[in-house]
């Protein structure tokens, strides 16, 4: 066993400046926070990124939730082909889950949840599983088989703060079976809040600053990230010169910012674990003596300053 499920030995694992086996678990076509984390993730280089897995999603962007992780696989491609266009970095790309769970028992087999188990088993050393879309995929994979979680530490990107008025966030909502697999299955969580105040929603850029350091200083994928943001916020002037500033919060990068920034990204703690009501919208402590890693008052300056050295720093290797 490799954690011994003491988050004592996880937080200082966390906290070694040791290169950190990684998955990343996103719905890429949802938003497009999810792209600044693939990029982050890929160019990091004390991140061993073993696979990126395609979440579903259900929105106006999305017709079905099959749609919704078909869009995502195909934007997750497209942006690792970006970071990584001669293949040279060797990151498998799979696709996850056309549904959501049913129940807390039953998984959804997928390329992605049956590539998590086996990257797990595979790795030498503990595996940080981030979830930033729903947690299909990686509850499915954890109840294909539970031994992954001897292995394994999961990085939440969602729910809200403890105190906010719901747990229920975009990601959390959509498949709340999963949520209680992940709370309540045993595996180490890290639950990196939404919003409330002090989440991860402090994470705010514009298009100016984007562009001020991206554009055409970072490859193709600098220029593209900088498209997302002109064509989502834009810098919107009216005909008399009246602006209209527009920030965009850039949640998902606040998983591959634990790893890298360590105890300098925000307040971690450890603390009982909790798990969620049916509903969604209250946490509940587990009350089995087990811990959970929860981060809030997450330093805003320094994650998007380390993004940004991250991502210019491609341009030179």
């Amino acid at each position: 066993m490799f954690h011994e499920y003491n988050m004592e030995k996880i937080l200082c694992d966390l906290k070694s400046p040791t290169k950190k086996n990684f998955i990343l678990d996103t719905d890429t076509y949802n938003e497009i926070d999810d792209q600044f984390a693939i990029a982050y993730a890929m160019l990091a280089d004390d991140v061993n990124l073993l696979a990126l897995t395609a979440a579903p999603f259900l929105n106006s962007r999305a017709q079905t939730v099959a749609e919704g992780m078909e869009k995502s696989y195909n934007e997750m491609v497209l942006t690792r082909d970006l970071v990584d266009p001669d293949g040279s970095m060797n990151i498998p790309c799979y696709r996850g889950s056309d549904r959501y769970m049913t129940n807390t028992i039953t998984p959804v087999h997928s390329e992605a949840a049956e590539n998590i188990v086996r990257l797990v088993k595979e790795a030498d050393g503990i595996v940080y599983v981030a979830m930033i879309g729903c947690y299909t995929n990686v509850a499915s994979a954890l109840l294909l088989d539970p031994s992954i979680a001897d292995k394994m530490v999961v990085l939440m990107v969602g729910s809200n703060c403890f105190g906010f008025y719901t747990c229920n966030d975009f990601n959390l909502m959509q498949d709340r079976a999963a949520a209680r697999v992940i709370f309540e299955c045993g595996v180490p969580v890290i639950v990196l809040p939404a919003q409330g105040g002090a989440g991860t929603g402090r994470l705010l850029t514009t298009t100016a600053e984007v562009c001020y350091y991206l554009k055409g200083k970072s490859g193709k994928i600098g220029d593209y990230l900088c498209s997302l943001m002109e064509r989502e916020e834009g810098c919107p002037e009216d005909a008399d010169g009246t602006c209209h500033s527009r920030d965009r919060i850039i949640w998902d990068i606040a998983a591959i910012a634990t790893i890298r920034l360590r105890e300098n990204v925000g307040n971690i703690q450890i603390m009982p674990a909790h798990t969620i009501s049916p509903d969604g919208e209250e946490w509940r402590p587990l009350g089995d003596g087990r811990n959970m890693i929860y981060i809030d008052m997450f330093r805003r300056n320094e994650i998007m300053s380390d993004f940004f050295t991250v991502i210019r720093k491609s341009e030179l290797k």
